[in-house]
């Protein structure tokens, strides 16, 4: 992704098993606020196992081993793990998107709710600047909101009330810049193949809102106002949030200070992620992402730090160590707080 103004080794696979097992006996409520649906012990068992397969950067075979991984646990739900898969006619990579339905009241023709999260990692490797060449398996950016999906289809599946719209979870490839410095050419590849796939196929009409979830898993967990998102919707997550007894988490930066100077400077205070290639389609979308202040300071600019926010962005920091069960718990159960108001978004007739 993109901001507007600025713009250890793993546990064994039997470990991770033995640790999925016993999160699902005994879930772990939120951070600070009530319990939900949403265990953050499955959801980091998860993530263990991600992680296990070292880092994910479009179109490798770590990445594929994640992918496969991934279906295994949706298809053990119950429910139907679906790819879509295709070469990048310029990058010569195998994109793999992959989502699921929890069917609602109209499977075939009825309106869609997707919630998506990118499951690649950045390419640490192959860059001029050795700088950039480093071991970096992207714990918090590419790994704890697809293990976040992974609990909600859970959470939705086992929901007593059928839902009322179409859910589709969906798990995004290709959404980093293959170059070090963000490159619109050579990113968000996996989420634009997929929306155009879903204007050919019919299904984008019935898409109704789009929910993406980004950075999630660090510790002190908060979601930053996105300038890019429909305001509809990020009042909506705003609320939830304050019925969760969370709402201090949620959209403290950009700070009125830095709106308003970024308004002197004509910047939109907004971040390019994957859910702008469903933005420009006409889709209602909102951007859940834990960026501000999670960046570390660049050589020769003066540090932006605040001693609640570890920062780790795009460096080795990014790992297991700074991720923290309850805060994955917390975004997953933001995201079932919502989920009646998504519903009603969703399922809204026109001009009511």
């Amino acid at each position: 992704m993109q901001n507007g103004p600025a713009r250890k080794k793993t546990r064994s696979t039997s470990a991770v098993s033995l640790a999925l097992m016993l999160a699902i006996a005994v879930p772990l409520s939120c951070c600070g606020g009530p319990s939900g649906p949403i265990s953050g012990s499955t959801a980091m068992a998860h993530v263990d196992a991600i992680l296990a397969f070292g880092p994910r950067p479009f179109g490798s075979d770590n990445l594929g081993k994640a992918a496969d991984y991934i279906c295994a646990e949706v298809d053990k739900l119950g429910l139907k793990a679906l790819r879509h898969e295709e070469v990048h006619a310029k990058e010569k990579k195998l994109m793999r998107n992959l989502y699921c339905q929890i069917d609602g009241e109209d499977p075939v023709n009825g309106p869609i709710l997707m919630i998506g999260a990118h499951y690649d990692t950045k390419l640490t490797e192959g860059h001029d600047d050795t700088a950039h060449n480093f071991p970096f398996v992207g714990a918090i950016d590419g790994t704890g909101g697809p293990a976040v999906l992974i609990e909600v289809a859970r959470a939705l599946k086992e929901r007593k009330a059928k839902p009322k719209c179409n859910v589709w979870l969906y798990w995004i490839d290709a959404e980093e810049s293959i170059d070090w410095t963000w490159n619109d050419k050579r990113a968000l590849l996996g989420s634009d193949a997929f929306a155009n796939w879903m204007s050919k196929s019919g299904t984008m009409k019935r898409l109704k809102a789009f929910v993406l979830i980004d950075l999630v898993g660090s510790k002190n967990i908060k979601f930053d106002r996105d300038g890019n998102s429909d305001p509809r919707l990020l009042n909506l997550f705003g609320t939830a949030a304050e019925a969760m007894g969370e709402g201090a988490r949620l959209y403290a930066f950009p700070t009125d200070d830095e709106k308003a100077a970024a308004r002197q400077q004509g910047i939109n205070w907004g971040t390019t992620d994957d859910h702008q290639s469903f933005i420009k389609r006409g889709i209602p979308s909102v951007l859940l992402i834990d960026f501000a202040r999670r960046i570390p300071a660049k050589a020769g600019q003066p540090p932006n730090i605040d001693s609640r926010y570890e920062q780790w962005w795009h460096t080795a920091d990014d790992n297991r160590d700074a991720m923290d069960s309850d805060s994955l718990a917390f975004a997953g159960n933001l995201l079932m707080q919502a989920f009646p108001a998504l519903e009603a978004f969703v399922t809204k007739k026109k001009g009511k």
